[in-house]
This record gives structure tokens, C-alpha cells and sequence, in this order.
């Protein structure tokens, strides 16, 4: 209780990600926070330096144009996307992240919803940047992140000693708009969702007591999602560790041996790719301890994994534990600055959707459906107030359209599906699609499935593995996955029961987070 008792106290005045800055340079001062490669070599930013860097780019900002501003950031993670995002938030100004595979029309339409006036982007994205800006006249700048030497020179030109110091003085509101994060649009329409200081930051302070300062943590997911930048960012910000840059994802193996991680938050997807690894050297090397060959691909601290973004299977949990890897799973939504639940790495409970964090949000199931409140709920979608009073119920709660259930003291919940998705058949009875889908989930020959409606009948269309299959000797895959599907409806009622498989030769279409548009598929 002592414990908690101090961390509650560190986080005791903490209300902007100004305060989250001078908070952890007082604190941690010279310690890395941020590693990244630069070529072959490692690169470390203390606690101090990011602050300082931070505090030079919102000066800039801040000379460049005094007025509050929308400033969209596109790229991968990387030191400079960083100290723009921090920079931007504590000038005060609106942090609006993209994708670094962002059209340049998608961007202008993006943009003018958004009313941005300013752009950093990724090298990468150089000749997209050009385009955007002959589509889109009203940005007043556009920052390359690539650029060392701009960089360099601001954080010099805008130090601390400089004539420029006074322009971050200011007074921060943090019931302010501080970010906008498009959603991914499962229904072809993105809304902008409004976060404040207070949203962002009541998220990240509550006790994560499985983590020390000692952990390291690697960054692999891309900044542009919420779930990234807070709990990639601002929590170990707060919490003290440091934070190892992937940057792109083809550099994991690299980063995963040099900076030894302790932990990591993952999607399923990436987790299965990992294990997957694991398992080939574990035939290669069959004398070698499970622990032994897992520490050939996640280096030798490897302790937890926090999983998010889609569900989690039982069966891959069982694989990592058995190689001493704990697997567990958070849930949460951007209009919730991300977290909901968060990953308890204990036994009770694993194959929930998390503990919920009763100290920043209060859980209630209304009807099926997940329904939250407190003070990490979005402001609301910005210029569209109709369908922001379509997302909150009378009394205030957000109605999060997921359909779940708490466990019998209400502490962890499990999410089921989504209501938008529910079959409703002839009958009355109502299906979730998704909990069907969640018996295939360990299967690996499935790359993919949705399970429809048909006919009033239940089907499942999949986009099958076929290189896996034929590496185990899996000749009739239609054959051998109506047998699964047979397992499947064993014990089931006979409306729940699939009763046709469709396979498909190309992957479903999806959203920029990689999310299935159930839309556009053929039933």
C-alpha cells in the first residue's frame, strides 16, 4: 500500500503534457528515455534532453505563428516525430497524427476538416507532402522530419538561453482541445475525435505496478494511433523507463536483439509472426529449453507482452507461456484517449479483455453494450455535434457500440463483439459474429474470417493460409477447414450453427488501422 500510496503521489499536479515533461525531467533527469539507431549507431535521449527539445519546437511554433493552430503529423516513429508531437502540445496548439501511407488526397480532405495550418512529415513522404500542398493552400509551414539540420538548428536557435526562452511560458488549459485522431472509418466516414490535456493524461496516471523504472521498453507500433503515443509515450514518460525506437517494422529482429527489451505492447498479428519465429528455431535447435530458443528472437529480459487492437487468443497465450513469456490483453477506443482495461499479468482472469481501470473510468453494461465514463472520454468529434450527442447516453456515459460482460466481481470485462454487427435472424435470436469468430482464432491455416448472414442462415467466408497449409501437409484446405468448422458447431444451438464456408482468394479490404470493413464483404 506504501507503494502505490508514493506512485499516486508522483502523479499529484500532473493535469498537461507540459506538466508530464517537467514532471519526468525533475525525476529521472539523465537517464535515457528514448534509444533509436542513426545508421549503425545508437542514439540516447535523456529525460532533460527531450524536455529541452520539446520546449525549443514549441518556441518555434509559438514564433511562427501565436494563434492556436492544427498541426498534422505523418510519419513513422522516430526522435523528431516526438519532439513535434510534444512540442505541439505544450504550444498549446493541436496535435493531428496521420498515417505515413496517407494519400495526398485523402490528406487534403482530412486537412480541410481539420482546419490544419501546419505539417512535419517523414522523409518518406517528401514527394506526397508536394502534392498535399497543391491541393491544400492553407498550411503555413511544412516541416520536413527527415531534416537533421533543421532540427539541430531549432533546438540550438530555440533553447532555453536563447531571446526566444519567455514564448513557452504560457498558460496551458487542459480541458483545451489538445489533439484531434481521425478514426478509421469501418463505415467509410471518419470523425475527428476531440482529446484534451485532461483526457490524455488522466489515461496514463494510475499505478501499472507489474513495471518499474528498471524496465525497457520497445516501441513497435506507429505513433498515429492513441494507443501508441500514450501508452508508447506519456506512460513510460511518467513511469520513468525507457523507450527503444522499432522505427520500421522490418527492423523488430534488429532491435529486439540489441536494445533487450523488457517489454513491448503488440497486436495479435505481430505476436503471431514473433512466435512463429520462435517455433522454427525450436525445431532446429530441439535440445535447447523453450526459454532458450524464445531469448534467440526476444533477447534475454523479455518478461510481458500487452496486447490491443483485436482479440486475443487462448491458444497463443498458451504458446508464449510456454517458452516464459507472460501475453495479456487491454481494451480500449480512441474516444477513450485509448485505455479502458489494461493488461493484468496474473493468472485471474487471462482470457479477459483486461482489468478495468475503475481509478480514470466507470464500466457499465447497458443492455450488452460497454458503456464508460470518466474523465478520460473524449471531448466529442470535432464539427459534428449531432454525431457527438448520438454517442453519449443522457447521463453522460459514451456508448462504446461493443457488446461485452464483466466477470462475477466486475473487475475484468471481456468484449464479445460489436452491436453494428449483430446477426439478427427471422427468428429473434441475435448472433454476434464475432464470438463465432473467435473459435477459429488459433487455427493457422485462417488468415482471415468474417462470419454473415445468408439466406437467414449462418456462413463464414475465410482467407485461407495456403502456404502454411501446404508446409504441413495440408492438401484439400476446403476439406479440411468444413471439419473445423464441424468441431465448431459442436454444442451449439442449431441457429448458431455455421452452415456454409466461402473461401476467398484475395484479403478482406480494411481500414487504416487493419481492421476488417465488414461492409464491404460479399454477404
Amino acid at each position: 500500500m506504501e507503494i502505490m500510496s508514493e506512485i499516486k503521489d508522483m502523479y499529484k499536479g500532473i493535469n498537461t503534457v507540459r506538466d508530464l515533461i517537467d514532471n519526468s525531467a525533475k525525476v529521472f533527469g539523465d537517464k535515457p528515455f528514448i534509444k533509436y539507431f542513426n545508421g549503425d549507431e545508437i542514439v540516447e535521449k535523456s529525460f532533460i534532453t527531450l524536455r529541452e527539445n520539446s520546449l525549443a519546437l514549441c518556441r518555434y511554433i509559438r514564433d511562427l505563428c501565436p494563434d492556436r493552430m492544427h498541426i498534422a503529423v505523418i510519419g513513422r516513429t522516430s526522435y523528431e516525430y516526438i519532439t513535434a508531437l510534444t512540442g505541439t502540445l505544450i504550444s498549446g496548439n493541436v496535435f493531428l497524427p496521420f498515417a505515413p501511407n496517407t494519400s495526398a488526397d485523402e490528406a487534403a480532405m482530412l486537412f480541410e476538416d481539420g482546419d490544419v495550418e501546419a505539417l512535419f512529415y517523414e522523409s518518406a513522404y517528401e514527394e506526397t507532402a508536394q502534392q498535399i500542398l497543391q491541393k491544400y493552400d492553407r498550411l503555413k509551414v511544412a516541416v520536413n522530419m527527415g531534416d537533421a539540420e533543421w532540427f539541430k538548428d531549432k533546438y540550438e536557435k530555440y533553447s532555453s538561453d536563447s531571446e526566444y526562452a519567455s514564448l513557452s511560458e504560457i498558460e496551458l488549459n487542459p480541458e483545451e482541445c489538445a489533439a484531434i485522431i481521425y478514426t478509421s472509418g469501418t463505415t467509410g466516414v471518419r470523425k475527428g475525435v476531440m482529446l484534451s490535456s485532461s483526457n490524455l493524461i488522466a489515461n496514463v496516471t494510475y499505478p501499472e505496478i507489474e513495471l518499474s523504472s528498471d524496465d525497457v521498453y520497445l516501441s513497435v507500433l506507429p505513433m498515429h494511433h492513441i494507443f501508441c503515443f500514450s501508452c508508447d509515450y506519456f506512460k513510460p514518460l511518467l513511469d520513468g523507463l525507457t523507450v527503444c525506437l522499432n522505427g520500421d517494422m522490418s527492423n523488430i529482429g534488429r532491435s529486439l536483439a540489441t536494445f533487450q527489451p523488457t517489454t513491448m505492447r503488440l497486436v495479435p498479428m505481430i505476436c503471431e509472426s514473433l512466435i512463429r519465429k520462435v517455433n522454427i528455431l525450436h525445431k532446429r535447435f530441439p535440445d535447447k529449453k523453450p526459454r532458450e530458443v524464445a531469448e534467440m528472437v526476444f533477447g534475454k529480459n523479455i518478461r510481458w507482452i500487452a496486447v490491443g487492437g483485436a482479440y486475443l487468443g487462448p491458444g497463443l497465450v498458451a504458446e508464449y507461456e510456454k517458452y516464459g513469456i507472460m501475453l495479456r490483453q487491454g481494451y480500449g477506443m480512441t474516444e477513450t484517449s485509448p485505455k479502458i482495461t489494461t493488461a493484468d499479468f496474473t493468472d485471474y482472469c487471462k482470457d479477459s479483455s483486461g482489468k478495468i481501470i475503475k481509478s480514470i473510468c466507470d464500466v457499465r453494461l447497458v443492455e450488452g453494450e460497454i458503456q464508460v465514463k470518466g474523465k478520460s472520454v473524449m471531448m466529442g468529434y470535432y464539427k459534428k455535434p449531432e454525431e457527438t450527442a448520438a454517442a453519449f447516453t443522457e447521463d453522460g456515459y459514451l456508448k462504446t457500440g461493443d457488446l461485452g460482460r464483466f466477470n462475477s466481481d466486475e473487475t475484468h470485462l471481456y468484449v464479445t463483439g460489436r452491436i453494428k454487427n449483430l446477426i439478427i435472424l427471422s427468428n429473434g435470436e441475435n448472433i454476434s459474429p464475432e464470438e463465432l469468430e473467435k473459435k477459429f482464432v488459433d487455427e493457422k491455416v485462417i488468415k482471415e474470417i468474417i462470419v454473415s448472414a445468408e439466406n437467414d442462415r449462418i456462413v463464414c467466408e475465410v482467407f485461407p493460409d495456403e502456404e502454411y497449409a501446404k508446409s504441413v501437409g495440408i492438401e484439400n484446405i476446403e476439406e479440411y477447414l468444413l471439419e473445423k468448422v464441424r468441431e465448431a458447431n459442436r454444442g451449439e444451438k442449431s441457429y448458431r450453427e455455421i452452415s456454409a464456408l466461402h473461401l476467398r482468394t484475395t484479403p478482406f479490404p480494411k481500414t487504416t488501422t487493419g481492421k476488417i470493413k465488414r461492409n464491404n464483404i460479399r454477404y
